[in-house]
């Protein structure tokens, strides 16, 4: 079971930010698009998975993703959600600090659903 990660950024997640995230991580993580550029994935030297996040999508509406997210404050002006899973256990761990760093990088908020 995968740790649910949800991303809510000012502006749409792109592979500069996480290119830039992941260096701060682990600078020997690579990066593969997948289903024809709907998402990218970090992956290991091994060439196992530590991050997969999808294309950010622009919410119409704040009520969709608090619907989904409780208690996620989402901020004034345009919202931008981007879903992403990192694997359960310490394995997820750099996936995590990824997605936080992309957070920091471009001025938003995540949120891990882990059963914590």
């Amino acid at each position: 079971m995968p740790r649910e990660l949800y991303l809510t950024t000012p502006t749409p997640v792109n592979i500069e930010s996480l290119v830039v995230a992941a260096a701060v991580v682990d600078d020997q993580l690579g990066v593969r698009v997948l289903y024809g550029g709907a998402a990218l994935q970090l992956v290991d030297h091994a060439e196992v998975a530590v991050l997969t996040i999808e294309n950010s999508r622009l919410l119409q509406d704040g009520l969709d993703a608090s619907a989904v997210v409780t208690g996620l404050d989402l901020g004034d002006g345009p919202i931008w959600w981007t879903e992403a899973v990192a694997p359960w256990g310490s394995e997820g761990d750099a996936g995590v600090q990824v997605a936080a760093g992309i957070a920091r990088v471009l001025g938003g908020r995540l949120r891990v659903e882990d059963g914590s």
